[in-house]
C-alpha cells in the first residue's frame, strides 16, 4: 500500500534502532498508523513536530509502514505548558482507546477542532470535556443522557443519579461522593455540550471516571505531569 500526502498529526514518537524513529500518527482516512521514519534521529533530520498539521506519504504492507515524505502546514499552537499537557492527555486517550488502522475521519476532525479551540480559548476547561464526550461516541460508547434506564423517566435537573457506563443514569437518594454519582443538572449539560462554570469540577470527575472504566487500569502519563483540566 502506498499513500500520498495524507493530512496527519503526530501523537507520539520514540527512538527506533540506531538512527530512526517509531512514530504514532493520527491520519485523516486511515486512523492511527504506526510508521518508521528512517534516519530521523540524524542531526537536523527530525522534523516530526506534534500539534502541527502535516501531510505524510508512506508505504508498506505490514502494521509498521515506512514514512517517505513530510510536508508541514504552518502552526499557531501555543507554548503554554498546561495546554501542551492537555494535548498529550488527548494523545494518550486516542492511542489507548482507539485500535490502530481503524478509519475514523470524525476522530481526526474532532482532534483538529479541539486543538484549534485550545488555541482560541486557552484555559477553557469545557474544551477538553467536550473532547471526552465526543471521543466516547466515536469509540461506540456514547453517553446515555436522556432517561433513567430503570424506570424510563426523563432526567430531573434537581435529582441525583448513579451512572452505569453500560446502561446510563438511574436516580438515587443520597450523594456518596463516588465519580459516577452526578446531578441531573450535569446530565442535561452533558447532553447539550454546554457546561456551567460551577458544574465543570463535577464534569471533570465524572468523565475521568468514565475514561478510567474503559482504560481498564491503563495509566496515563499526562496525569502525572499535571492535574489535567
Amino acid at each position: 500500500m502506498r499513500v500520498e500526502l495524507e493530512p496527519s498529526y503526530i501523537l507520539h514518537s520514540k527512538p527506533y534502532r540506531e538512527t530512526s524513529m517509531l512514530v504514532y500518527v493520527l491520519t485523516e482516512q486511515h486512523g492511527i498508523v504506526h510508521m518508521v521514519s528512517k534516519g530521523a534521529r540524524k542531526k537536523g533530520r527530525n522534523n516530526l513536530q506534534p500539534f502541527t498539521k502535516m501531510y505524510l506519504s508512506w508505504s508498506g504492507k505490514s502494521d509498521l509502514v515506512s514514512l517517505n515524505k513530510i510536508e508541514h502546514e504552518s502552526s499557531n499552537y501555543t507554548n503554554n505548558f498546561r495546554a501542551q499537557v492537555q494535548c498529550f492527555y488527548m494523545h494518550e486517550l486516542i492511542m489507548k482507546l482507539i485500535p490502530s488502522m481503524s478509519p475514523a475521519p470524525e476522530l481526526f476532525y474532532l482532534y483538529e477542532s479541539t486543538l484549534k479551540a485550545m488555541i482560541e480559548k486557552p484555559g477553557d476547561e469545557s474544551v477538553l470535556r467536550y473532547f471526552e464526550v465526543q471521543l466516547l461516541a466515536i469509540m461506540g460508547h456514547p453517553l446515555q443522557l436522556k432517561f433513567d434506564y430503570i424506570n424510563d423517566q426523563i432526567i430531573e435537573k434537581n435529582s441525583i443519579y448513579r451512572y452505569d457506563p453500560d446502561f446510563g443514569p438511574t436516580q438515587v437518594v443520597t450523594n456518596s461522593g463516588r465519580w459516577n454519582i452526578i446531578t441531573g443538572s450535569l446530565i442535561s449539560q452533558l447532553e447539550k455540550h454546554d457546561f456551567s462554570r460551577e458544574n465543570l469540577p463535577q464534569a471533570k470527575k465524572f468523565l475521568r471516571g468514565i475514561m478510567q472504566y474503559y482504560l481498564q487500569g491503563k495509566p496515563l502519563m499526562a496525569r502525572r505531569l499535571l492535574k489535567v483540566n
